[in-house]
């Protein structure tokens, strides 16, 4: 008897179980074929939804946004588009974003839309949209998110083109720490910046003495200054002129009077105002979230008024870099001994040379050694959670 060489059975016993498993399989094949199915039919449905967006929203470039968001209202933002008409929206779990590791939706941001089928909203109504992808950031004003143990972006707002920081005479008092802390963030978020100092009109002659220092100190590395009052208008005008044609954010601590100095220049009362907290002998947080309002007597100029904080955490400070942040430095720093130098212990130092010869502001300075001692550890701490 002719032997039958083993290779057979391997490959007859392959192809019968291989026979056996695809007829098996055929339920398998058909809920395949239908969840590919399904997903044609949500391509379909998303198309349907750009279909419906009335065609005011839309634009002849599809790269460019059709919506800018103003503000929160609940869980929907509001949007303006292009003719200067007011829309809601709301994010769901499909929005996709061009800013990884940050807020989903900022204040000031560029968004595409879709529309919702009935079934997607809860009463059936088709009068709001979807914000379906939010478009890179050209500039923006962020912090490091509280609570967070992971690096988050916090973005107050985006697509912005200066940062006002407003701090007051007294009540409270004016801290040049929350100006540099703020003069960081805006370098590092592309955004010119101007600074307001508010409350003049009832400063003791010592407090007053201070603030016109400070007008001082930063103007000569650069920035503009305003000494101003909210409520007698002094200084508004000169403030009205740095935000002309641009899109503005006023920040800084809780009471110093954002609110009231976006009143003054609106000409109305557009900014919701509050009474000062005796327990703090600060200012309550009147501003609940960021909101964009045109300023209705100036062409193409916007403002954006902010929750007033007590602390400002840097996003992400970068120890090697931060120098350049402060300016006045770099006139300097070339006469350094060591390369690359840190400006904080090195010797034949000429920075700190400049500040011992009052050449360079010691409070300046010393906001910069706490921001640098600040980015060291958060180095250390990105490098331990690697």
């Amino acid at each position: 008897m002719q032997s039958v060489p083993r290779s057979y059975f391997i490959l007859h016993t392959s192809y019968s179980k291989k026979t056996s498993e695809q007829d098996n399989d055929g339920p398998a094949r058909e809920q395949i074929r239908g969840a590919h199915e399904d997903r044609d039919l949500t391509r379909r449905k998303l198309t349907k939804r750009r279909d419906r967006i009335p065609s005011a929203l839309l634009k002849e470039n599809p790269d460019e946004a059709i919506a800018r968001v103003i503000t929160t209202e609940g869980f929907y933002y509001v949007l303006r588009v292009e003719d200067g008409s007011e829309i809601r929206a709301r994010t769901y779990k499909g929005t996709r974003s061009a800013n990884p590791n940050a807020t989903l939706v900022a204040i000031g941001d560029n968004v595409r839309l879709a529309t919702p089928s009935p079934s997607e909203n809860q009463d059936g109504s088709t009068h709001d949209y979807l914000i379906e992808e939010v478009l890179p950031r050209h500039t923006k004003l962020s912090r490091r998110a509280a609570g967070r143990r992971d690096a988050f972006e916090q973005v107050i707002v985006a697509n912005v083109d200066l940062l006002v920081i407003v701090v007051s005479v007294g009540k409270p008092k004016l801290r040049s720490g929350i100006i540099d802390r703020y003069i960081v963030a805006g370098i590092e978020g592309g955004l010119d910046i101007v600074i307001a100092i508010n409350k003049i009109d009832i400063a003791p002659e010592k407090e007053m003495d201070e603030a016109q220092y400070f007008q001082d100190v930063y103007q000569e590395v650069g920035y503009p200054v305003h000494l101003l009052s909210a409520i007698n208008g002094s200084g508004i005008e000169g403030l009205k002129s740095e935000i002309a044609g641009k899109t503005s954010v006023f920040a800084g601590h809780s009471g110093v009077g954002k609110s009231s100095i976006i009143n003054a220049l609106l000409g109305r009362e557009a900014a919701q105002t509050g009474k000062l907290q005796r327990k703090f002998k600060g200012g309550a947080h009147t501003t609940a979230s960021s909101t964009l309002i045109p300023v209705e007597a100036i062409p193409d100029t916007f403002i954006a008024d902010t929750p007033g904080v007590r602390e400002f955490a840097n996003f992400e400070l970068d120890p090697q870099n931060l120098k350049f942040a402060f300016v006045e430095f770099q006139k300097y720093q070339e006469r350094c001994a060591i390369p690359n130098c840190s400006h904080t212990h090195e010797p034949g130092c000429a920075v700190r040379q400049a500040v011992e010869d009052d050449k360079i502001s010691i409070d300046r300075y010393s906001n910069y050694q706490k921001l640098f001692e600040e980015a060291k550890k958060e180095e250390l701490t990105r490098l331990y959670n690697q």
